[in-house]
């Protein structure tokens, strides 16, 4: 008998008072993974330590008292540098034999303001080979507690050394593991499996009764994590609009659930280029306290190269509900990734009063060191381990960190550096980072990429351009030195060749070109200039998005 008729015409918001109100303690959530205690095998709630689980290639797996869904504790993983590093726990192989069947569940929460795929995997070996398998997954967002559970999961058979752990689907968040058990096959109720279909919270491709009662335990559980398809508005919240569209659905009021809305980009003008920019310094105050600081934020993250720090400028009123241009900016040779923001260059303050007089769109500022590493090499860590951990934590045009989500956000994406760190920039931009970066910043600083003539290292950027495939509008490079710095002498035969490329139109007015070299009259290696530049040239990027 269809819903509607049982229904009748009872008012959808009526009946959504109702169910909230109601106990319906027939239907099971999936937060509800109780068993009989003597069908428990193993457990670790994390009250009296890790109990065997320990970081898989994160920087750190410790207790916390931060997040947790029963008890007052959990284990919290920081310093990811890859979607599949978080915890594990090697399973003894006399006790959870290969071959037979177990009911397993973990409790996961990531600190991603972005909806996470989180993932209850199994690591074994057979033979001579290594293999991986996902036993549960369930999403999560903004601290909310998910439960992994499969109640019927068996492990393969002559599988070896087997290792349980918890990984997500992408990015490189900061999350938390609790409340893990196993138990005899059958004791753990099994998850829903993720479905795709708005309305569809069980996983089993229909919508019922069972998903808005569902929907009615995640309302009435702020702690814990609803399914992506309890979003019946595509709003990015779960609330009562949600329920009310599940039963308007079920009572055929109506028929699809609301497309999700499109992005409204506010009107602008468009920004006033000026096509040949000149060294102008920032007014003095600039370099005062401001009075909308942001934050500089010092992490620390686990790369390719080992452990290492760096530090975030998050501008004032930073959103994570928002999406900022990031700009990645490196030292100079003997300094560390501290120079920047220190009292002797305060590039913070100056930031912060470029955005507050409106001079400058809010966006995020980072500042690594490449002093594990050789300049021109940064790159490579930059890309692998330095993205993937800032942008799966903090929010900015990259919907998630894969390659294909980095490479849709590079227009939103700058790298610049002086001395050597623009060394490090020239690098980056010739050996195969286009594809992920359109604005580069070399500030006082040689390409070292190729040796000899400027045509030389000019050929060097113009060849790493055709090989990226790029239209003409779809990169840019911003040049700054002093006339009289240590590296006019050898940017400057360079830019006077790139000038003379196809490959470049030399304006500074990024909307009809994309190569510019600005020059200050007199001007030294000194960050005390250095800073003029960034003031002066870093407003033009990001318009051509």
């Amino acid at each position: 008998m269809k819903l509607k008729r049982i229904l009748g015409s009872i008012a959808a918001l009526s009946v959504c008072s109702a169910l909230l109100a109601s106990d319906c303690r027939g239907f099971q959530f999936v937060l509800e993974t109780s068993a009989a205690a003597d069908d428990i095998i193993s457990y670790c709630y994390f009250e009296d330590g890790t109990g065997g689980w320990e970081a898989r290639s994160a920087d750190s797996a410790v207790i916390s008292s931060d997040n947790y869904i029963q008890g007052s504790k959990s284990l919290f993983v920081s310093g990811r540098s890859d979607s599949w590093n978080g915890a594990q726990v090697a399973l003894d192989a006399d006790t959870f034999k290969a071959g037979s069947t177990y009911a397993f569940s973990a409790a996961a929460a990531t600190c991603s303001n972005k909806q996470t795929l989180m993932m209850l995997s199994l690591q074994y070996t057979s033979g001579e080979e290594t293999y991986y398998d996902h036993i549960a997954s369930a999403y999560s967002k903004d601290k909310k507690w998910a439960v992994l559970a499969n109640s019927e999961y068996t492990i393969p058979a002559g599988a070896t050394d087997p290792v349980l752990y918890v990984e997500t689907e992408s990015g490189t968040s900061d999350f938390y593991v609790d409340d893990f058990k196993i138990g005899v096959k059958g004791s753990i109720k099994s998850t829903s499996p993720v479905s795709e279909v708005t309305g569809d919270l069980n996983g089993d491709e229909k919508i019922s009764i069972i998903d808005l009662i569902m929907l009615k335990n995640c309302l009435l559980n702020p702690k814990t994590a609803p399914p992506k398809t309890a979003d019946a508005d595509s709003n990015g919240d779960v609330d009562l609009t949600d329920a009310t569209l599940l039963i308007q659905y079920m009572l055929g009021q109506i028929t699809a659930f609301p497309d999700p809305p499109v992005p409204t980009q506010p009107e602008t003008t468009p920004f006033d280029y000026n096509p040949n920019v000149s060294f102008r310094e920032a007014p003095g105050n600039y370099f005062n306290p401001c009075a909308q600081a942001g934050k500089i934020v010092k992490e620390t993250y686990n790369g390719i190269n080992g452990s290492n720090t760096l530090n975030v400028y998050l501008p004032n009123g930073y959103d994570s509900s928002k999406q900022y241009n990031i700009f990645y900016l490196m030292h100079g040779g003997g300094e560390n990734e501290n120079t920047i923001f220190s009292d002797d260059v305060k590039l913070g303050q100056m930031l912060d009063n470029m955005i507050m007089n409106g001079e400058l769109e809010p966006m995020i500022v980072v500042t690594p060191t490449f002093n594990k590493c050789a300049a021109q090499t940064f790159y490579k860590e930059w890309r692998a381990s330095v993205i993937p951990f800032v942008e799966g934590k903090y929010s900015t045009y990259a919907d998630s960190t894969s390659e294909a989500d980095l490479k849709a956000s590079r227009m939103h994406r700058a790298y610049g550096g002086f001395s050597m760190g623009s060394a490090s920039t020239w690098a980056g931009l010739v050996n195969g980072c286009l594809d992920i970066c359109a604005y580069w910043m070399p500030l006082s600083g040689d390409n070292w990429e190729a040796s000899g003539s400027g045509y030389n290292k000019a050929k060097s950027v113009a060849d790493a351009i055709d090989r990226s495939g790029l239209a003409k509008n779809e990169y840019f490079i911003m040049c700054s030195t002093g006339s009289d710095d240590i590296a006019y002498p050898n940017m400057n035969p360079q830019m006077q060749e790139m000038q003379k490329m196809s490959q470049f139109v030399f304006t500074s007015d990024f909307s009809k070109g994309n190569f510019y070299f600005m020059v200050a009259p007199g001007k030294t290696h000194w960050w005390g200039y250095v800073k003029h530049y960034i003031y002066d040239t870093l407003p033009y990027f990001f318009h051509e998005s």
